[in-house]
């Protein structure tokens, strides 16, 4: 290992313009995209790790592996992940039960499907179609085969948030939010030192593959989004194009394989890439199959990306006050619910007042 990463330190010194510019570019994309997006979603999920709410059973599933799911669902990568890795730390969950539930939770906001894949790449939110039903069904699968609580769940500990919670939530956060810019940031560089030392261009011509095809495989097997930033310009059908894309977002790249591994220690970490991968295969097939009784060309988009998010983003503002509104009605009902009161007696038994 040692004598490989060498070998990688020398081609980083041998092409430095290369690497300074792919560098840059990840370093962009980080602050402006992944720093914003993930940064409350981590400060969140910390808190809630911290709050150690009472586990139940949903639907015969460990609590742990549907919140994972659902944090991850709704936050991204990442997120899912630390949900895991910190029940571990804590003790309330051991390290293979964290890797099988670990197959589900990583998964793309959905956000991202629809303003990054969807309109930002496709120009269509008619793609959304088989992006989503090739992707969350493979996972919720995933999660009801791998999530399933196994003996007695061990009872939690409730407790009440401090301000030293706070505090630590947020340092977690930005140590969390660094980790994961420093791994685009690698992989970024990798990828621009292989196709600067002409490797590529000696494999296509080995390997009946196109030299842009390959280009975009290899680009989507370090780092997602710009694999799939080169497949949308590939001069294939729009089926494989979306299934290109499906695969390697579900795949996640060395970038988000390295970012989950930075949150949670697997038993076998092998395991989980070989697994991620079954993951990816599935629900790129079964994209193609969705797509392909869609229309080769998708209609543009009737409305821009900015506009959805806007559209979303006012839906949330009323959803959440109505959900804070129900929870505390619930809440409040059961403390002002009457308690049962045990009936005492002090009458003597039939049989001791005759004699």
């Amino acid at each position: 290992m040692f004598w490989w990463l060498l070998a990688l330190l020398c081609s980083f010194i041998l092409f430095p313009a290369q690497v300074l510019e792919a560098s840059a570019d990840a370093a962009l994309t980080w602050w402006t995209h992944v720093f914003p997006a993930l940064v409350p979603f981590l400060i969140l999920t910390g808190l809630a790790n911290r709050a150690r709410p009472q586990p139940r059973r949903f639907l015969g599933l460990h609590p742990l592996a549907a919140m994972s799911f659902l944090l991850g669902a709704l936050g991204g990568y990442p997120i899912g992940a630390r949900v895991l890795g910190s029940a571990v730390e804590q003790g309330e969950l051991d390290a293979r039960s964290a890797q099988r539930f670990s197959y589900a939770a990583g998964l793309m906001s959905p956000a991202f499907l629809i303003s990054f894949t969807a309109i930002g790449l496709f120009g269509s939110t008619a793609a959304l179609l088989p992006l989503c039903a090739s992707v969350y069904p493979v996972a919720l699968g995933c999660l009801f085969w791998l999530g399933r609580a196994k003996g007695s769940v061990p009872p939690g500990a409730p407790r009440t948030l401090t301000a030293a919670d706070f505090s630590d939530a947020v340092s977690d956060a930005m140590i969390g939010i660094l980790r994961i810019g420093g791994c685009i940031v690698l992989c970024r560089a990798l990828g621009a030192v292989i196709f600067a030392t002409g490797i590529v261009r000696l494999l296509a011509k080995i390997l009946p593959v196109s030299e842009s095809i390959l280009q975009t495989v290899l680009n989507g097997l370090l780092e997602m989004t710009s694999g799939c930033t080169l497949a949308v310009d590939l001069p294939l059908p729009l089926a494989i194009r979306l299934s290109l894309c499906v695969f390697f977002q579900m795949f996640g790249g060395v970038s988000i394989l390295l970012q989950t591994r930075c949150f949670l220690r697997f038993p076998s970490f092998g395991r989980y890439v070989l697994g991620r991968f079954i993951l990816a295969l599935l629900s790129a097939l079964l994209c193609y199959g969705i797509a392909r009784l869609m229309p080769d060309r998708i209609l543009p988009a009737s409305v821009s990306a900015d506009e959805v998010l806007r559209r979303a983003e006012a839906m949330g503002s009323l959803l959440i006050p109505a959900a804070i509104g129900l929870l505390t009605a619930l809440y409040a009902g059961l403390l002002l619910r009457p308690k049962r009161r045990k009936l005492h007696t002090n009458a003597v038994p039939i049989e001791s007042s005759l004699n």
